[in-house]
Formats: C-alpha cells, structure tokens, sequence
C-alpha cells in the first residue's frame, strides 16, 4: 500500500495526468468553439487549461 499512495504524489506520475487532461481540455476547446459553443463555456475551459499549465510550469523538471 505505501508503494501505491507514494506514486500519487510522484512528480512524474503527476506530469503524466497533467499533460492528458491539458491535452483533454485542448480538444474540448477545440470541439466547443468548432461547435460554436457559448462564450462561457470556451472561458471555463480556457481556465482551467491555464491552471493546469500553471501547475506543469510548477512540477520538477
């Protein structure tokens, strides 16, 4: 069990899971604005995407 809940807080493991839902949250984008999608919605996404760039900036190399 330590083994498990010490790879959740590995900074590669979180890199990893970052990067899908940045890449997540790309095609989302992507798919609402191809869509036309209400303004809002496109924000939210667009913010949540900054904050999880903003995270990956802050992990270790």
């Amino acid at each position: 069990m330590n083994t498990a809940a010490s790879a959740s807080f590995n900074p590669l493991f979180m890199r990893h899971d970052l990067m899908i839902e940045l890449g997540r949250l790309e095609l989302a984008i992507d798919d609402a604005k191809a869509h036309h999608a209400a303004n809002d919605t496109v924000e939210q996404l667009e913010t949540r995407c900054a904050k999880i760039s903003e995270a990956l900036a802050k992990l270790p190399a």
